[in-house]
């Protein structure tokens, strides 16, 4: 879980998916990518008191960075499997059960969100970039950035290898490698609750954003893709 200035909801929200892991066992890794609210203050506070809750800090580096480092950690952990959620509260806890289950169908697994209720810039966006996943690689997904993924680490291994490193959202790149592997299957529905906080991809800042997505898409089918065979079980 990779976590940004989320005072108002991280408390709550960590609560929620600690509740999930209690079940299952494991670990919840909540990656702090340099927050300057009190954010790690509560995180330090939850983490004294709860041995499945794993707090790493980072200087701030974005949010690709910090899913890439949280990837990296959960690896290093052991885990068998390794799923991923925002901090926002915008998909319920209650809800990773019917995920769960589905766990033996592939090596990952991804969610498909439903009643979002966001700004009309941010459904274009996600429009355009199942547009150019389409048109660039022939591949289809109906949300490829979904913060709601389960991963097989043995597959995840392989694929995060072929992740540019410096990828704003490198769960799309994981989506794309996964899909031709023949790893991927698209899971449940997800209904969504209203995100908390304002996102900070807003205005002119979302019009960067998308060039520097299809710039990094580009460069990594001309020069990367081809080279990717598929990871092997």
């Amino acid at each position: 879980m990779p976590v940004y200035n989320e005072q108002h909801c991280v408390e709550r929200v960590c609560r929620e998916w600690l509740e999930q892991i209690r079940e299952i066992g494991g670990w919840l890794l909540v990656v702090d990518d340099g927050s300057c609210d009190a954010t790690p203050e509560i995180l330090a506070r939850l983490g004294a008191g709860e041995e499945r809750l794993r707090v790493v800090r980072q200087a701030n580096a974005g949010h690709g960075a910090a899913i890439l480092h949280g990837y990296q950690q959960a690896l290093a952990l052991g885990c068998e499997w390794v799923f991923q959620v925002d901090s926002d509260g915008e998909i319920p806890a209650a809800l990773f059960a019917r995920l769960w289950e589905q766990r033996d169908r592939a090596a990952f697994l991804l969610g498909h969100r439903t009643g979002r209720l966001i700004h009309p810039p941010r459904l274009a966006l996600s429009r355009v970039l199942r547009w150019m996943l389409s048109m660039m690689f022939g591949i289809r997904l109906r949300d490829p950035n979904i913060p709601y993924r389960l991963m097989r680490a043995a597959e995840l291994r392989q694929l995060l290898a072929h992740v540019p490193p410096d990828a704003f959202a490198p769960n799309v790149f994981l989506a794309l490698l996964a899909a031709k592997a023949g790893w991927l299957a698209e899971g449940p529905e997800v209904p969504v609750e209203p995100r908390h906080g304002v996102s900070s991809i807003r205005g002119w800042r979302m019009a960067r954003v998308a060039l520097r997505c299809a710039g990094e898409l580009w460069r990594f089918r001309r020069r990367d893709w081809p080279r990717f065979q598929g990871g092997q079980r």
